[in-house]
């Protein structure tokens, strides 16, 4: 969610910014749109609101495109919005599609994922925001949504006149930036995504069309212009005689880039070998989490709960999921679904957290850990007038494992709107594999340590204090999670880096249950059995002497009962015996 320029964009916009004012040779007329607002005489049928102190949406005049609309930024319950009449409703729709000339002031705060224009019914919602970025989210429970975003070409391009527009059809959605189509957009969608019901969606009877509000974010603070809706699906070169894209990027100054400037080179740490370290859990910790099963805290007896998938959300289940983990048990998170709050956090500006992740999947910004501060009605302390939290992350804005772990936070009454404190390149976080990230913070500047070897030293937001709140997994924005968390340990002080690599080298150090020894079973009396008699050859010619039973306590019918078997047995031995030899005289004598 953080701005950062990509070298590879500066080709795209000297490209965007070549002067062509001749139209296109060949190039048939773009169907006629269903509603356009060029705001020259007005705002036609749109009825502009705002919700909280933020400024309704106003008229605005511009050297270049004439009459505009101006959008206010407000997020957080203070949005500047219109509403107006949805151009698609009651259409049979086989194509759309909208385009916009959008100017994002070069002072814009929070301006990247925040809303230009949409549509919503009350549960679904399509919005078009800056970068450009077209959300799809359908709500319920079927992970129907998409999200399509283009490259960062704002980092370049603010205080500028772009044109955006996003071509829907039954098999997907196309972005277009100044009439160049988006090619590689990166795409993130749930299981339930199907491209066929945008359409449906946009011409259904109970769907709305406004400007700004609708959005997660709020809306924009830009400049719009030559809003238009079509009921087809326009090539590039229809959208760039449409909206005259080379007229107007001809009659803006030449955007000048500026100096790259130098790269320094990294700072290169010394990599702590574990195996020389002694494990040990240093004196004074003020929590330890163990995780076996439940999210008590061992020092105060205190025990977490679930938060949903944003921290300001209810969980969908109370109980926590627990894998495997280094000792005993793991805190598990599935990359969706529900969050940890805890109940214990430090409480001064001099800490040390360390934990233990094993990330299963990476994710943009989605944090291991993430501390706030909340205002008296439980909201957080997240905007850009008021923001006060800390995130540690696998990896940020740099979208790289091995430039991760990353601490992102915001000051903003400490007078500096961001800190980012990362290294790229550092090759020691890696997935499927437990690993330990500890940060130790002294005020405005902290150390990440992966491993007990130095990660990055930089800056963090001093915002830590009694009322501070710690979240596992989750914070207000982005994605949850995915793999699991063991053994977090938190400290109101500074451990030496001695320390950080003993803590370090006890915490990964896995425990092996003592298996439970299996008592020998006591054997069953067994009974005596009698001695078996030899088997006779020959009939015997006296009967077998039988030895009068000692057990008093036997019934005298069993005895005689086993003398009566064996004297039968002897019996038809013998009458078969003779029965063999009669058989045997008479074939003979035959």
């Amino acid at each position: 969610m953080r701005r950062k320029v990509f070298a590879t964009l500066c080709a795209a916009t000297l490209f965007f910014g070549a002067v062509s004012v001749a139209a296109p040779q060949g190039v048939k007329a773009a169907p006629a749109p269903l509603a356009s607002y060029d705001f020259e005489d007005g705002m036609g049928d749109m009825e502009p609101a705002a919700n909280g102190e933020t400024a309704a949406p106003s008229l605005a005049t511009d050297e270049i495109k004439g009459g505009a609309i101006k959008l206010e930024f407000g997020a957080n319950g203070a949005e500047s919005y219109t509403t107006f009449a949805n151009p698609y409703v009651g259409k049979e729709l086989s194509a759309a599609t909208i385009t916009a000339w959008v100017n994002v002031p070069e002072d814009a705060g929070f301006w990247e994922w925040d809303c230009l224009f949409g549509f919503t019914d009350g549960v679904k919602r399509l919005t078009f925001q800056t970068r450009p970025y077209l959300c799809w989210n359908a709500g319920g429970e079927d992970a129907n949504f998409i999200d399509l975003k283009g490259p960062l070409v704002f980092d370049n391009q603010k205080g500028r006149w772009v044109n955006y527009a996003v071509v829907i059809t039954p098999e997907g959605q196309t972005l277009f930036i100044n009439g160049e189509e988006v090619t590689t957009p990166e795409i993130g969608n749930g299981e339930g995504y199907n491209a066929a019901d945008l359409l449906p969606f946009l011409s259904a009877e109970t769907t709305k069309a406004y400007l700004g509000f609708g959005s997660f974010w709020g809306s924009q603070g830009a400049l719009l212009d030559d809003i238009t809706f079509y009921d087809a699906a326009l090539t590039a070169d229809e959208i760039k005689e449409a909206c005259k894209i080379d007229e107007v990027i001809a009659a803006m100054p030449e955007l000048v880039l500026p100096d790259p400037t130098p790269t320094p080179e990294p700072v290169v740490y010394e990599k702590v070998d574990l195996s020389t370290v002694t494990a040990a859990v240093p004196e004074g910790y003020s929590s330890y989490y163990a995780f076996d099963g439940d999210l008590t805290d061992s020092v105060t007896g205190q025990t977490g709960n679930t938060v949903g998938y944003y921290i300001h959300l209810e969980a969908d289940s109370p109980d926590p999921s627990f894998e495997t983990g280094v000792k005993g048990q793991a805190v598990a998170f599935y990359g969706f679904g529900d969050g940890v709050k805890l109940p214990t956090a430090p409480k001064g500006s001099q800490y040390t957290v360390s934990i233990n992740w094993y990330l299963k999947k990476e994710a943009q910004y989605t944090p291991g850990i993430f501390m706030g501060n909340f205002h008296d009605d439980g909201s957080l302390m997240g905007g850009d007038e008021d923001a006060q939290w800390i995130s540690i992350s696998p990896l940020g804005f740099q979208e790289n494992l091995v430039d991760g772990p990353m601490v992102w936070s915001r000051n903003v009454p400490g007078g500096f709107g961001w800190n980012d404190l990362v290294r790229k390149g550092n090759e020691l976080l890696k997935k499927e594999v437990w690993t330990n990230v500890t940060v130790v913070a002294d005020g405005a500047v902290a150390t990440i340590y992966v491993d007990g070897s130095v990660a990055a030293q930089g800056p963090i937001a001093d915002i830590v204090g009694e009322g501070t709140q710690l979240f596992l997994g989750v914070n207000a924005w982005d994605p949850v999670f995915n793999g699991y968390m063991d053994n977090l340990y938190i400290y109101d002080r500074c451990l030496t880096a001695e320390e950080v690599a003993s803590l370090a080298k006890e915490s990964l150090t896995v425990v092996e249950a003592d298996p439970t020894p299996t008592p020998e079973p006591t054997p069953e009396p067994t009974a005596t059995e009698a001695p078996v008699e030899p088997e006779s050859t020959s009939a015997p010619t006296d009967a077998p002497t039988v030895t009068p039973a000692t057990d008093t306590a036997a019934p005298a019918e069993d005895e005689g009962s086993n003398t009566g078997l064996i004297v039968g047995i002897v019996i038809a031995v013998v009458v078969v015996a003779g029965v063999v030899a009669a058989v045997m005289m008479k074939k003979k004598k035959n």
